[in-house]
């Protein structure tokens, strides 16, 4: 017995030390990527090459918060990367709201490229030691693209000048002129329909904003200062106002943007324009008619809520002024991101199974647009503060309508949970006076 006791202690002393050893490997490789990233000077344009690095260097560097993944290949065959952090990275958390940033779509408009790579470092460095980016990081799910033409930038020029190399892809086509239109006369029947002839670029993100849920959104581009939401295009191609059913959250939206950037809600004009944006906004087809564009698709065909944040006056302007841009863009940047948090959220589920229920449709009484439920049975429906009714339908069951939710503004979102009856089991419609819960960091539903 005494031999076997000793042999044990031997035992777990050998296991204590590896263990020890192993942390002491991690903690000083951890160190030593920590170093790398301290003596890269970020506020500077990255090549195609040393962005790929980058981003690998930060998945390694931050494995539990950082996740490197690719959207698909552009026409030069390089990666559109894009980082997902959040908390338990590797992990599906349902309920956990979707959000996401893309820039570089045209290629020369070189800013909102490296704002993101700013944004991903600013994230992962401070997420153990700001209790606000940790909250942002734990409870949703950052996407963010620094780069969706990368053969455009690549060709791009820095300076003063708004010359337009890079700015369409490498078969010379607009990217955000190359997605389905509301206003087309074709008529498309399925996803693989929309596709037909779209460049990779196009396809590819079309394909990755349909597979998942994202509620939230933000395009940058360059060459003018100013947040621009939906519509971006109108039926008779004039250059006037097309506000989309949900037009009062996106005025709110763009003014949180530009309100929280430090000059944009000034309304200045850059030296090529007649005049500047009141307070810094505007309707997207007032501007000018955008057919095609990104940001509209995101808001007629999936979940998605986006506007298009115009960053700079020069589209690639002197690397010294990244600094000043980031200064100016960082705070709205991180406030934007906290939207996704406004609203309702909650469940769809089989009143007698408790199974979740997917392609639920979520309609709220006098907005006419409908956002649907994922395979978890959750939903997010973006809103200002208020009182709603929404009513939640599917095909296989009866509509479940809910009046009186309020819903407040900021963090948190209101949780109204729906269970429906499937039609064998119907009666006489459902009618529920709610008086949801909501939301609070820390409690058992923070992440619902």
């Amino acid at each position: 017995m005494a031999e076997f006791r000793s042999c044990l202690r031997y035992l777990l002393y050998k296991i204590v030390l590896i263990l020890v050893l192993t942390n002491i490997r991690c903690s000083c490789k951890e160190q030593k990527y920590a170093a790398k990233l301290e003596l890269d000077n970020l506020a500077r344009y990255h090549n195609y090459t040393e962005l790929t690095q980058l981003l690998n260097l930060y998945e390694i560097s931050y494995p539990s918060i950082a996740q490197l993944k690719t959207a698909g290949k552009s026409v030069q065959e390089r990666e559109l990367w894009y980082m997902k952090i959040t908390s338990n990275v590797t992990e599906t958390t349902p309920g956990k709201p979707m959000f996401k940033y893309v820039a570089n779509m045209h290629g020369n408009e070189a800013v909102g490229r490296e704002m993101l790579v700013l944004l991903i470092d600013y994230l992962l460095r401070n997420y153990e030691s700001d209790q606000r980016i940790k909250d942002l990081v734990d409870y949703t799910d950052i996407y963010i693209m620094p780069s969706m033409n990368p053969d455009g930038f690549e060709v791009s020029i820095e300076g003063n000048s708004n010359k337009p190399p890079g700015r369409n892809n490498a078969n010379d086509v607009d990217l955000n002129r190359d997605f389905p239109d509301q206003f087309d006369k074709k008529k498309y029947t399925s996803l693989q329909s929309m596709l037909v002839d779209r460049q990779p670029e196009t396809q590819n993100m079309m394909e990755w904003i349909l597979s998942n849920h994202f509620v939230l959104s933000a395009n940058l581009h360059g060459g003018s200062v100013v947040a621009s939401y939906p519509y971006d295009d109108r039926f008779d191609r004039m250059d006037a106002a097309s506000p989309a059913p949900d037009q009062n959250l996106f005025v709110y939206l763009a003014h949180l943007y530009s309100n929280e950037h430090k000059t944009m809600h000034l309304g200045k004009h850059c030296l090529d324009e007649e005049s500047g944006f009141k307070d810094g906004i505007t309707n997207g087809a007032q501007w000018y008619d955008v057919p095609g564009g990104m940001q509209d698709f995101n808001y007629l065909h999936s979940n998605c809520f986006e506007i298009t944040l115009e960053l700079s006056c020069l589209k690639r302007p002197p690397h010294e002024q990244l600094n000043t841009e980031w200064e100016n863009n960082r705070e709205a940047l991180l406030a934007y991101i906290e939207q996704v948090h406004i609203g309702i959220t909650g469940f769809v589920t089989d009143a007698k199974t408790s199974e979740p229920i997917s392609a639920a449709q979520i309609n709220v009484d006098g907005i006419s647009h409908t956002v649907a439920s994922d395979s978890y049975g959750a939903f997010w429906r973006l809103l200002l503060n208020g009182t709603y009714t929404v009513t939640v339908s599917h095909a296989s069951y009866q509509p479940v309508t809910k009046r009186d939710i309020h819903v407040w503004s900021g963090f948190p979102a209101t949780m109204v949970d729906f269970q429906l009856l499937r039609d064998i089991d119907k009666t006489t419609p459902v009618a529920v006076s709610s008086a949801p819960t909501t939301m609070t960091p820390g409690s058992g539903a923070e992440i619902r």
